[in-house]
């Protein structure tokens, strides 16, 4: 594994620990796929009424070692609802995190026109792309809330 796959790795695994520690579990499932070939690193499932309602988060990670610590590329997206891109980096010691519906990629970034990656989009600068999806660690769930209760509202 390369260095940029265990780093990934990792904040998979730190954003699915910040989860698990803030999410009531009796509402809430999540689920890790085994591999990640959909585009999707975690499945949260929220319980309201009954009924069960499904989150997608695609998880992308920058270091603080990368040239360009905000840039985003070659992101493979289908628009739904239900997914969500959660994008991460460290620069100079200090964590960001943007929480982006897949609907809004298309505003924040640019699509490939030619090219091997034709199609997918690159966001060059999250930090300016993004800034309204920012996030803080410690709201992340409470986002999450919100967009379970966004999802609920316009499927009654």
């Amino acid at each position: 594994m390369n260095n940029s796959k265990i780093k990934g790795e990792i904040t998979e695994l730190k954003v699915l620990g910040i989860l698990l520690n803030e999410l009531d579990n009796e509402n809430y499932d999540i689920y890790r796929p085994i591999m990640d070939i959909k585009g999707i690193d975690l499945i949260i499932r929220k319980l309201i009424n009954k009924k069960s309602y499904y989150l997608e988060l695609q998880i992308k990670s920058r270091s603080s070692e990368a040239k360009y610590p905000y840039r985003f590329a070659d992101l493979k997206v289908e628009e739904r609802d239900n997914y969500y891109f959660i994008f991460y980096t460290e620069n100079n010691n200090e964590e960001k995190m943007w929480l982006v519906p897949s609907t809004e990629i298309k505003f924040v970034g640019n699509q490939n026109k030619t090219g091997k990656n034709k199609g997918k989009y690159n966001i060059e600068d999250c930090q300016k792309e993004c800034n309204k999806y920012e996030v803080k660690m410690n709201e992340l769930s409470e986002k999450i809330n919100d967009i379970f209760e966004k999802l609920s509202r316009n499927n009654m």
